[in-house]
Parts: C-alpha cells; sequence; structure tokens
C-alpha cells in the first residue's frame, strides 16, 4: 500500500467514513474466506484467548483506546490531537470543531473571557473566532472550551508569498482591528475581568502555564517593587559591586528613565503573525487572546516585535507606523525599546540566582510500547501546583547541578 499524504489530522479534517483505506495507514482489503483464516490463525496463536483474559488493556493512554475497541469495532476516531503544549491540548473534532482541553489554573479562560467581552461590545469589527462555548463551570478541575476551527492559513506561512498589493490589505486590516482593541483603557493593568495580570515583558521567570511569577504592578512603582530585589541582584552583576548605596542609586535610575505605562489599552498580548489567520486576503480570525488584557500603551508593540524574522518585523514595523503615527520606529526604539531592555537586562542577570524548589520535578511515563519505546513525562510545573519564587541565599555554595548549568 502506498504511504498516505499528510498526518493522520490532515486527513481526518475531509474525513469520508465510507473509505478508510484513504485516512488509517497500512490497511489492506481482505475478502471473507481469507477473514476466516485471518481469524483461525489468531484463535492457534492465543491472540483471541488473550483478548477474552485482558478486554480491557489499554493501548493508547492519550485516547483510552483497548483491546476490546482494536477487535470488536469497525470504528476510527474522527477527533484527533492537533495541538499540545504544557498540559494543555487541543483536539479537533472533524474539520469545523477544535476543542481545548486544559487544567482549571490561574490563567482559567482568559481567551473566552476576552474574546465573549469583545463581542458584547457594539460597533466592533476585529475579527474573533466565529463561535466559541465554555463546556465547564468555575469550579471545575478542567476547563473545556469549544470553538469552530479558522477556516484559512497564518499570515506567517504565506507572508513571503504576497504581492506588495495583497501586504498592504492585509496591514490595513490588522491596523484597524489593534485601533479598535486600543479604544478601551482601564486605570491599572489587569484583565478584562479586573484580575491581576501576568508579568509577560520583564519579570519572566516562565511564561506560559502555570502563570508568570510576577505581576504587572497596579502602577510603575509597584511594578518596579514585585521586581526590585531580583533586580538588585541583576544590577549587582552588571556593576561588578555589592555596594548597596550604588546598587540602589542604579535601580533608581532604571525607574526614573522607564517609559511611562499610562493609559493602560487593551492589548492581545501574543499578536504574532502565527496568531493571525487570513483567506482570499481577508483576515478571518485573530486567535489565542490567553495573554490579553490591558497593558501598559507601548507593550503591545514590544512584544508583537520581540523574535521576528526580517520579513515578519518589516511586516508588524508597518503596521505600528500605522498604529502609532506620532511615534516611529527610531523614536520607540530610543525611549521604549532600550529602556525596557535595560530593566530586562538586570533580571535576566538574576535568573540564575531565582529558586523554585522542586518545580522541574516529572512523574516519567513508560514506554508507548515495546516497539515505539519512546517515553515522556507529566512535568509537576503543568499539573496546578503553584511553586515558591525565592532569591538563592549568596553564602550557599552552588551545587554540582548549579555548577554544570552556570
Amino acid at each position: 500500500m502506498a504511504h498516505l499524504p499528510g498526518s493522520s489530522l490532515e486527513r481526518a479534517l475531509n474525513y469520508d467514513y465510507t473509505h478508510p483505506e484513504r485516512y488509517y495507514e497500512g490497511l489492506t482489503f481482505a475478502a471473507e474466506d481469507e477473514i476466516r483464516k485471518i481469524h483461525s490463525k489468531r484463535n492457534k496463536e492465543g491472540i483471541l484467548n488473550m483478548f477474552c483474559r485482558h478486554p480491557d488493556q489499554e493501548l493508547c493512554w492519550s485516547c483510552g483506546w483497548n483491546t476490546y475497541n482494536e477487535l470488536t469495532s469497525g470504528y476510527g476516531s474522527r477527533v484527533k490531537i492537533m495541538h499540545t503544549r504544557c498540559n494543555i491540548g487541543l483536539w479537533a473534532i472533524g474539520s469545523q470543531w477544535i476543542l481545548r482541553d486544559q487544567p482549571n489554573d490561574a490563567t482559567l479562560g482568559n481567551d473566552y473571557m476576552t474574546q465573549k467581552f469583545l463581542r458584547a461590545q457594539p460597533g466592533l469589527t476585529i475579527p474573533l473566532v466565529k463561535e466559541m462555548r465554555s463546556l465547564s463551570k468555575p469550579t471545575d478541575q478542567i476547563y473545556f472550551t469549544l470553538m469552530s476551527r479558522a477556516q484559512g492559513v497564518t499570515l506567517y506561512s504565506i507572508l513571503g508569498t504576497l504581492t506588495p498589493e495583497q501586504k498592504l490589505g492585509y496591514k490595513d486590516q490588522l491596523v484597524d482591528a489593534i485601533r479598535q482593541l486600543r479604544k478601551f483603557t482601564a486605570p491599572a493593568a489587569q484583565k478584562v475581568d479586573g484580575s491581576a495580570l501576568d508579568d509577560t515583558i520583564i519579570g519572566v521567570c516562565r511564561r506560559r502555564h502555570p502563570p508568570t511569577c510576577k505581576k504587572i504592578g497596579s502602577t510603575t512603582e509597584e511594578w518596579f517593587e514585585m521586581m526590585a530585589e531580583e533586580l538588585r541582584r541583576g544590577l549587582s552583576k552588571f556593576h561588578e559591586t555589592d555596594d548597596p548605596v550604588t546598587i540602589e542609586a542604579k535601580l533608581q535610575e532604571l525607574k526614573d528613565s522607564f517609559p511611562k505605562s499610562e493609559p493602560y489599552v487593551l492589548s492581545h498580548g501574543d499578536l504574532n503573525l502565527t496568531n493571525v489567520i487570513v483567506k482570499d486576503n481577508r483576515i478571518e480570525e485573530i486567535i489565542d487572546w490567553e495573554m490579553s488584557g490591558y497593558y501598559p500603551w507601548w507593550a503591545e508593540h514590544w512584544l508583537s516585535g520581540m523574535g521576528n524574522e526580517k520579513e515578519a518585523d518589516e511586516f508588524i514595523k508597518s503596521v505600528w507606523a500605522d498604529v502609532s503615527p506620532e511615534m516611529d520606529e527610531a523614536t520607540f526604539v530610543e525611549q521604549v525599546y532600550k529602556k525596557v531592555g535595560a530593566v530586562r537586562i538586570a533580571w535576566s542577570l538574576a535568573r540564575d540566582e531565582i529558586e523554585h524548589p522542586g518545580m522541574d520535578t516529572e512523574f516519567l511515563r513508560p514506554p508507548f510500547c515495546q516497539c515505539k519505546p519512546y517515553a515522556g513525562g507529566f512535568g509537576v510545573i503543568d499539573l496546578g501546583k503553584r511553586y515558591e519564587h525565592k532569591l538563592k541565599d549568596k553564602n550557599r555554595p552552588p551545587s554540582p547541578e548549579e555548577e554544570f548549568y552556570y
């Protein structure tokens, strides 16, 4: 049998259940007399007896498929894993729906919550997921969200194939969406429900689940206070001094030059081009709002410009040139990028001074099966527990692991 093109997910999206041979590897057609011979052979080899003794033996721990399903049904799942990250999974339900399966941690439902808020605002034309439904209660340990599947491709994936006219069209659409979003403001950094906003800009230990250890304070002064001890350690290394007076003076310099945070404007928080779904020269949906909230006015520009390749970087810069024509890119670099970057450098120098005891432990999985001995693990960090964030004792000698890494 020829190798089937594409992944099992790609083949399942337009599934025709009357032709399983088009979607599953290794199938061969067997006539009735061949089936009888196969069953007889399996019976002699004891395979069917083993099934009778262990009818519920699990073959796939992820989907629950067992020996009973394997030997007694003609079913092939139209529900497929399409993406996983940490302890979050996205399942494609046919070609039209996606089920998001995630723990009920402190990031619970921010994507759903923000999009629900935006849908309730009259006159908005921001391209959102067409349908989104929460299937869980706030008290549930697991949070399920059902959403319609975006019909299209990411703008990032086709950017290099676009004509200048097409790029201009997509740029104008994205500019319009960002301008509409930024009309919503808040008195402090927060999510749309008023809860604290994770610091994904400076005080980052791990950017995603569970949430970052630090929050963006209600004011710039409060934000710095939350990071003060780490920044002092970083400044001590940067300036090669333990003198508290010098370190405090350098910390004050960072505060004084830091860009003003107000106004706090509603921001996507992860506005890279992989989260912009397009089709037929139109932005169909902007997806993945889990990092969204009211950030400092400059934060969306900062975050969307991080880590882009040249072509994407040029496109994003053209977007912000229209969103904020009062501040060109060179001015933004001088007044925001460099000043925020100086604080990030101090934080990064303190990273090897930060401890999260027990965070990197795992429950190791056994091999998937004898012929495919892949073995991963369930990281305890992904199981919902919040860990202590503390600075190391300066007088403690480094452990062998620290000497190896640092």
